[in-house]
């Protein structure tokens, strides 16, 4: 995971975090937590769905591709591709 996000990218790299911490921690305890992992990786896809979907759109507007969606696909791989 990437230790330094942009200002766009901050909510999802704390999210991504938070999952991270999760199965961490599900892997060292007895205790089922994966409903919560899975329910915060969703708030996550739904996140990067929605935000790159407005980043695409503003570039659509400006006619030139978004350097934000660039940026933001990577944190978001492997959420919907």
């Amino acid at each position: 995971m990437r230790n330094t996000f942009l200002e766009f990218e901050q909510p999802l790299g704390e999210l991504e975090g938070k999952i991270e911490q999760l199965r961490y921690v599900q892997a060292d305890s007895a205790v089922d937590i994966s409903d919560e992992i899975n329910r915060l990786q969703q708030k996550k896809s739904n996140a990067c769905e929605r935000d790159l979907r407005q980043a695409h759109a503003l570039a659509d507007i400006d006619g030139r591709a978004s350097p934000a969606a660039a940026l933001h696909s990577g944190l978001c791989a492997g959420d919907f591709y």
